[in-house]
């Protein structure tokens, strides 16, 4: 008898839910009047703004079967700088991993916190903020290796699966999520927003340390309720057999030329912060940085130049989907552009948010892309889909648009923890032997917390008239 599959599983494609929404846009070029707003240059930025008051109604646009398909061609096109970005991003990346520096890296330091005599709190500290660290440059998928060793860290201090799973899990999802310098949320929102690249980063790098804190904190309360009471546990009775390290600890062992290699790693973070935000760096200044430090990891990792661009081509192609996923996206935006009904919607829906005050309507947009994630859980994807319309929602509201990507950034970034269709997140519960309902019921308790404190944040923010600085 075939097993039934649970909700999750049963959610169609990505694809097909875009190219839904693409065909749901052209039929609303039909059935929505078309009209537009007055726009000015928004300063600080690339982009202009609505001008609020200046909707006026215009002659009908309607989009054919074949606009929806060039559409398609046409959204790629638009997205070109960002798609590229994302799949020299992953293959550069995909070298630097191949070296082993990273793993090495990680597992030296992670044996250190092993041995060393400080207390199992400080441990659940220690190797959180280290995979959240790790998150900030890399998104989770590239941490699934070490899930089992985080697991088996987490029952060696005497705790349960989930302790362990939480580290790694929330951890890095965390700082992918909070992070202030992510290319595929951040990077991506303001550069269809005009903004800077990576700019406001001071007030991300204070979002990221107390968005670690309040993981670390939540994790460490779970811990000392089920040390206390192991019946608590909310993966109690599990087998946990087979759940020991893939090698021993010892035998991680960091050579000079790996050591060289995280060098090369820890510029190429520098070159992401300092670049954009000092040195006026674009897209391709950072594509180019990554590609330069493909080159020197795989160079000193000693690797031949064939081995490099193989390792390289396999790394990106693990990112078409995302990549693809952004050009549909961006679909939407232009078949609601040439049918000239965006700027309805954008009157529509700012209509009532402009009854709620700035705050308020904050955070709506939070909760909105909250929701969306559910359904478009590529951040990249959600952002050339949705903040089209968001940031011009923004304007009219008197949200700065760094406001705006705050508040997706943090509606999108902290679901990702339970939503079933991340494929890493289904990965990791797998190798932890965290059954999904189980780790759903404990992070989703984090999940709201965290968006919590995120809202605070952004409350912060528009009363400080966050801007590009």
């Amino acid at each position: 008898m075939e097993q039934k599959k649970k909700w999750y599983e049963r959610m169609p494609h990505i694809f097909v839910l875009l190219f839904s929404l693409i065909v749901f846009a052209a039929v609303l070029t039909w059935l929505v009047p078309a009209g537009t707003f007055e726009r000015q240059p928004i300063e600080g930025t690339r982009a202009e703004g609505v001008i609020p008051g200046t909707y006026h109604v215009v002659e009908q646009n309607p989009a054919g079967v074949m606009d929806v398909f060039k559409s398609i061609i046409q959204g790629m096109d638009a997205s070109s700088s960002i798609i590229f970005m994302i799949l020299i991003a992953s293959g550069s990346f995909a070298v630097i991993t191949a070296t082993g520096a990273l793993e090495n890296g990680l597992g030296v330091m992670l044996n250190r916190l092993q041995k060393s005599k400080i207390p199992s709190v400080a441990v659940i500290w220690g190797v959180t903020f280290l995979f959240s660290a790790f998150g900030i440059m890399v998104g989770p998928e590239i941490q699934i290796p070490f899930t089992i060793v985080s697991v088996a860290i987490g029952l060696g201090l005497g705790y349960d699966l989930m302790v362990g799973l939480a580290m790694i899990m929330g951890g890095g999802y965390v700082g992918f999520a909070a992070a202030p310098i992510n290319p595929s949320t951040i990077g991506t929102a303001q550069i269809i927003g005009g903004l800077p690249y990576y700019s406001g980063i001071g007030l991300r790098w204070v979002f990221w340390v107390v968005s670690t804190v309040v993981t670390c904190i939540f994790i460490t309360i779970y811990a000392q309720k089920i040390k206390r009471n192991p019946e608590k546990s909310l993966v109690y009775g599990l087998d946990t057999s087979g759940l020991g390290f893939s090698k021993s600890f010892d035998e991680y062992r960091l050579t000079k030329r790996q050591g060289l290699i995280l060098v090369v790693f820890l510029a190429l973070f520098g070159c992401f912060v300092l670049g954009p935000t000092k040195l006026g760096w674009y897209l391709e200044e950072i594509s180019a940085c990554l590609l330069i430090a493909a080159l020197v990891s795989g160079y000193i990792g000693g690797s031949s130049t064939n081995e490099i661009i193989n390792t390289f081509i396999k790394g990106a192609s693990g990112m078409i989907l995302p990549a693809f996923t952004v050009g549909m996206g961006r679909s939407i935006q232009i078949v609601l552009n040439e049918g000239v009904v965006l700027d309805t919607i954008i009157n529509a829906i700012a209509a009532p948010l402009s009854t709620m005050g700035k705050y308020g309507a904050g955070a709506v947009l939070v909760l909105v892309h909250t929701v969306i994630n559910f359904f478009i859980p590529s951040g990249s994807g959600q952002a050339a889909t949705m903040m089209p319309i968001m940031f011009p929602v923004g304007d009219m509201i008197g949200l700065t648009r760094q406001c705006s990507v705050l508040a997706f950034q943090i509606g999108d970034g902290f679901s990702n923890l339970i939503v079933p269709t991340l494929g890493a997140v289904i990965a990791m519960c797998g190798l932890a032997k965290v059954p999904f309902d189980r780790w759903f019921r404990f992070a989703s308790k984090l999940v709201a917390i965290l968006t919590v404190v995120g809202i605070g944040f952004l409350m912060v923010a528009i009363s400080i008239n966050y801007g590009p600085f």
